[in-house]
């Protein structure tokens, strides 16, 4: 559901005249802030929550082989409310990229990276699913996962492969998550 919702906001962020267009954009919410290129879009209108799921925004900029776009959501998992990365040692967080493997069985995941934005580890996967292959990243704290959804598309009609430029660009732009209790410090 949230992949088809991703191709639709994805037309949308380029037909679209509510989006936030600057000299490197900031991709800000309640909970963090990110940094984009400066030829970057984003769009946090019309978002949904649902059951334990909130949409936080939509993003996409064009790169060499197309579209590179994006989607941040909050979910909550009862079950992980123990589980926090932000303070975890090296084998809490291997246990946990384990775990994330498992959970995407299905989409032939595979361990890209884990980036550290600050002391924040994000992991990062890279899988395959119906409709093409995409970059999945998350960061959790007390069951609250931060997760992130990229794939590259030629104009929100067809899902391109990501490339291993298309992942230095997802890492760099990882590197930059600030929960909001840091936003603006340096």
């Amino acid at each position: 559901m949230k992949r088809v919702f991703l191709f639709l906001v994805t037309a949308v962020l380029f037909l679209s005249a509510a989006f936030a267009l600057a000299d490197g954009v900031t991709f800000s919410t309640a909970y963090f802030t990110l940094e984009l290129p400066d030829n970057w879009e984003t769009d946090m209108t019309d978002l949904k929550k649902e059951d334990n799921t909130e949409e936080l925004g939509f993003f996409g900029g064009e790169t060499a082989d197309g579209v590179l776009a994006g989607g941040a959501y909050l979910v909550y998992y009862e079950n992980l409310k123990d589980i926090s990365l932000w303070n975890a040692s090296e084998e809490e967080l291997k246990d946990y990229a384990d775990a994330l493997l498992e959970d995407f069985e299905k989409n032939n995941p595979r361990l890209v990276d884990t980036v550290m934005a600050g002391q924040i580890p994000l992991v990062i996967l890279r899988g395959n699913d119906d409709e093409g292959e995409f970059v999945y990243a998350d960061t959790i704290t007390n069951g609250y996962a931060i997760e992130f959804e990229f794939y590259v598309t030629d104009d929100g009609e067809k899902q391109l492969p990501v490339t291993d430029q298309d992942i230095e660009q997802i890492k760099t732009i990882l590197a930059t998550f600030r929960p909001a209790t840091d936003a603006g410090k340096e």
